[in-house]
This record gives C-alpha cells, sequence and structure tokens, in this order.
C-alpha cells in the first residue's frame, strides 16, 4: 500500500481522529437552585441545538446525580457555603465541576473563590466569575472549552453557543505553532507543515460548526480562506534571504494562520442560517430573563422564521 507523506497523513490522522470526535455525545449537566437564571441559562444554552436531551438539569439536593461529562455548578449567592446550598456537589466527580459564580458582588467574589478551593480542592481557575449571563459565550464558553478540550467539538456541535470559542481555541493554538514553523530558516521548509497545520484547523472547525465538508465545499471554503494563502507564502520565503527573516516568518505565519482561521469561522456561520437567529435570541433572552413574553416579543421575525423552519 502507498504510504501518504508524512504532513498528509497527519491530516488523515487528524480526520479520523475528529470524526470520532464529532460522532461522539457528550453530556452536560447543570447543578442549579429552580429560578429565572436556571430557566435563562437552559433556554440559552438550548439555542439552535439538535440535541436538548444532552443537557441535563440537577438539583441542589440530588439524592443520585445523572451521569455526565461536565458538571456546571451555577450560583449567584455568596452568603451560603457552597457545599451547603449544594450538597449533591460531595457526590460529583471533582475532574468534572466547574463552578460558575454569577454576579457577586467584587469585594465578596475573592472569599467565594477561596472557600469553593478548600471546601472542593478545586483550583481558582476552575472558578468562572461572571458579570452576567450575558457572558455565557464569552468568558464561561472560553474557560469551559479550554478546561475540557477533548470535548470541544462534541459539545460545540450540540450546543452552538460554544461554537466560536471553541473555533478561536483551535484557531489560537494553530497560530501559535505556525509562528514556530514559520520561524524555521531554510526557505521552502516550512511550507508542508505550516499547510499541514492549517487544513487540520479547518477541518476541526467545519466539526465544530458541524458541517460535513464535502468536495464542492472544500473547493469553495479554500477560495474563501485562501485567497491570500499564495501571497503569504512568497512573502515568508522571500523573507528568509534577509536578516530577521525568522522574525518576518513566524509574523507571517501566525498572522496568515490568524487570518484563514478567521475566514473560516466567517464561512461556516454564512452556511447556517441559525447563527442569525440565534444571535438575536440570545440578547432576547438575556435582556429579558424571566420573561417569556418579553423574549417572544424581542426576536425578530425573520429569527422566528428560521426556527419554525427548521
Amino acid at each position: 500500500m502507498l504510504a501518504l507523506p508524512q504532513p498528509l497523513q497527519e491530516v488523515w490522522n487528524v480526520w479520523r481522529e475528529i470524526q470520532g470526535a464529532a460522532n461522539r455525545p457528550a453530556t452536560l449537566a447543570l447543578v442549579a437552585e429552580a429560578g429565572p437564571e436556571r430557566e435563562h441559562w437552559r433556554d440559552a444554552m438550548q439555542i439552535n441545538s439538535l440535541y436538548p436531551d444532552m443537557l441535563h438539569i440537577v438539583e441542589p439536593d440530588a439524592a443520585r446525580p445523572v451521569p455526565a461529562d461536565v458538571y456546571v455548578v451555577m450560583t449567584s449567592d455568596a452568603s451560603i457555603p457552597l457545599v451547603q446550598a449544594f450538597p449533591v456537589i460531595e457526590k460529583l466527580p471533582q475532574e468534572k465541576i466547574l463552578v460558575v459564580l454569577v454576579s457577586v458582588p467584587e469585594h465578596q467574589a475573592a472569599a467565594r473563590q477561596r472557600e469553593v478551593h478548600h471546601a472542593l480542592e478545586l483550583g481558582e481557575d476552575r472558578i468562572v466569575l461572571l458579570e452576567s449571563l450575558r457572558d455565557l459565550a464569552g468568558p464561561f464558553a472560553k474557560r469551559l472549552i479550554s478546561h475540557f478540550p477533548e470535548l470541544g467539538i462534541p459539545l460545540s456541535r450540540q450546543f452552538p453557543i460554544f461554537r466560536e470559542a471553541a473555533a478561536w481555541e483551535e484557531i489560537s493554538a494553530t497560530s501559535k505553532q505556525n509562528a514556530l514553523i514559520g520561524a524555521i530558516p531554510i526557505p521552502g521548509a516550512d511550507f508542508p507543515l505550516m499547510t499541514a497545520n492549517q487544513l487540520k484547523m479547518i477541518l476541526r472547525i467545519a466539526a465544530i460548526y458541524d458541517m460535513p465538508i464535502s468536495v464542492d465545499r472544500a473547493r469553495e471554503l479554500l477560495a474563501v480562506v485562501g485567497g491570500g494563502f499564495a501571497l503569504r507564502s512568497a512573502a515568508r520565503q522571500v523573507a528568509k534571504f534577509i536578516p530577521i527573516g525568522a522574525i518576518v516568518g513566524a509574523g507571517v505565519g501566525y498572522s496568515g494562520t490568524l487570518a484563514m482561521g478567521k475566514g473560516a469561522i466567517e464561512y461556516f456561520k454564512r452556511l447556517s442560517p441559525h447563527d442569525h437567529a440565534a444571535r438575536h435570541k440570545d440578547d432576547a433572552i438575556a435582556t429579558n430573563a424571566g420573561r417569556p413574553d418579553k423574549v417572544d416579543a424581542a426576536i425578530p421575525a425573520d429569527a422566528k422564521r428560521v426556527e419554525t423552519e427548521s
């Protein structure tokens, strides 16, 4: 059997790995007290999700918590010790817990972090502070993906609110790798490795956005995100011949990969009409938490139509 060149073999291996991750179900459990905040969180998580049954609600005093890949413990009350307010937390596997403190006053946040750290023996980086539930798709999503990178693809496929954070995590890592590769002083030596890294990045972003890559779609995607690829590659190779070429090559490798990743995100978002509805509905829920009538009135008609058609 004819062996593939090493960079292409790596791309093939990554493709098989991505297929496995994309087909893997990932369950997320929200541990929170009943009320408007929990309803808001659940609604935000399920925006345009085709897998609502992969999100579970766990009561603070549950006798037998449902099995899950990640347990998100959410509270906005800093007056009661967490273990006292959430007895179930002692029954959860610590390596799967992420604690989220929402709207906790600044003067109480540090004490609350220390209390959670000592009570659960969790690292302080496993405790997320959010100013409001508007930060779900931002700071919270970034922290979740960074702590559970192996779940980045399945969680993002199932819950679109995580997609952009997961995609940028992939872009950032690949751009840094390609900056190091771009610093190789030998003209042409970096091209196969950098190209393979960029292909792997695009494949992962496609999986994050739940988009299969067909031949036609691959051709269109390369036209969209690879417009400046040849120019950047040529500039990087020419830079090898000047005294500070390694620095220039690293910069071009980093910025070129960053631009390609950004183009891939925009491409996949454009393919999905649900993103338009998601942005409007997320804003509506965040602004009118706990008021379903207001939420419905705040969602534009075209956003509602997308949801109805799906």
